[in-house]
């Protein structure tokens, strides 16, 4: 099955929270700042939503020190994500 795209205020109601972070290279490509979109579901999993695509994934890094990404699991669809978030409660 292919990902849907999820809206931005699906995922803002959500509890997702918006970091917007200075790259002139992406501003000259896409024309607005770039921001990281997450929800932080444990000290080494999240959730991240990128804006370009409107896709989301789950991400498993080693430590919150280092934060490697050892795994990302593609979210399929807006009722895959509540799944996931309910998971982690």
């Amino acid at each position: 099955m292919e990902q849907e795209k999820i809206n931005y205020s699906e995922i803002m109601a959500l509890g997702f929270s918006e970091e917007e972070c200075s790259d002139d290279v992406y501003y000259k490509q896409y024309g607005y700042a770039y921001c990281q979109i997450t929800l932080k579901l444990t000290k080494r999993i999240y959730l991240d939503w990128a804006k370009e695509t409107q896709l989301c994934e789950m991400v498993r890094i080693d430590s919150p020190k280092t934060c490697n990404i050892k795994k990302r699991m593609p979210i399929k669809n807006l009722a895959h994500l509540k799944e996931m978030i309910n998971f982690f409660l």
